[in-house]
């Protein structure tokens, strides 16, 4: 026997025991089933019975003998899917019904394929799945444990539930932050976010506003503010600067605690000061317009807006 992977607490003698008297019992069973399925095709042959009756037929067979109608139905379609001289003996009846479908199955079954999981070249349900393109029962790498985890986290809720649990684990986080590419993709999910937090926020202020403004202007409609200005007079432009202020200072308390400059390059970050540099511009503007009433754009800040619409 091939050196086997010995479990905790077996010598290497007491277990290669144990596998061979578990494989013997395999040979036995494979031997039963074939010999089962080998019989509904004795029982059919030259009947020439439709697809219901012989489904009539291995049911009353299967209740007959002691046998689960599923279960033999089962060993005969294996059956005949593999005639006799086309079966191994030392190959289970399991291997045999993964690969019952697949069209060149009476030459691979031929050559004993390697497992990776007790390091021999021999046929096991594992590599028949991979052979059919099925879901390993066992995954032996990295892909194929992968691949199973996709299966079985087929559902977002799942998934992130997964993740938010992997994220418990310190080596994890370690790996993700040191992943250029999970960090990019963090990013990009927090500002997916927030574009989405801002979008219901002004859907809301909206309704909010239309709603505050019936009720300021049903209150108030005869008093003044302070300055001397009824609410309702307000100048439409004014409400829209004041609005474009708010929106700008909420959308910067929640996208600077995000940023990440470690994760930049020279280039990204000049990128963000020439905006910052471009933002002071246009807000000096907006002093000098409402404390002078010059509205007219001085030329630097004009150059600037026209290198930004050329862009």
């Amino acid at each position: 026997m091939t050196t086997l992977a010995v479990p905790a607490g077996y010598t290497k003698a007491a277990w290669e025991k144990i596998v061979r008297r578990g494989r013997k019992l395999m040979s036995q069973k494979s031997g039963i089933q074939w010999a089962l399925g080998d019989l509904v095709i004795d029982a059919l042959d030259g009947q020439g019975r439709g697809h219901g009756e012989v489904s009539q037929v291995i049911k009353i067979l299967a209740h007959q003998i002691g046998a689960n109608p599923d279960t033999l139905r089962w060993y005969y379609e294996v059956a005949r899917q593999w005639p006799q001289e086309k079966r191994r003996s030392d190959v289970s009846f399991s291997v045999h019904a993964t690969l019952a479908y697949v069209r060149s199955r009476y030459i691979l079954i031929r050559k004993d394929p390697y497992d990776p999981f007790t390091k021999e070249h021999r046929w096991t349900v594992n590599e028949a799945e991979k052979v059919a393109h099925r879901a390993v029962g066992t995954p032996t790498n990295q892909e194929e444990r992968l691949a199973h985890t996709r299966r079985l986290l087929h559902t977002d809720e799942d998934a992130a539930k997964a993740v938010t649990e992997m994220l418990g684990r310190p080596d994890v986080r370690a790996r993700l932050a040191s992943d250029q590419h999970a960090r990019h993709l963090m990013r990009e999910a927090q500002y997916e976010h927030w574009r989405r937090v801002d979008e219901t926020a002004e859907a809301e202020a909206e309704l909010a506003s239309a709603d505050d403004a019936i009720e300021v202007e049903e209150e108030f409609e005869e008093e003044a503010t302070p300055l001397g200005v009824r609410y309702t007079e307000a100048p439409m432009e004014i409400l829209r600067l004041l609005g474009a202020f708010a929106s700008f200072f909420v959308s910067l308390q929640r996208i600077i605690p995000e940023v990440h400059t470690q994760d930049y390059t020279e280039e990204t970050k000049q990128a963000v000061l020439d905006n910052v540099h471009k933002a002071r511009m246009l807000i000096d503007w907006c002093e000098t317009a409402i404390t002078t009433g010059r509205t007219d754009m001085d030329k630097a800040l004009a150059r600037l807006m026209e290198d930004e619409e050329g862009e």
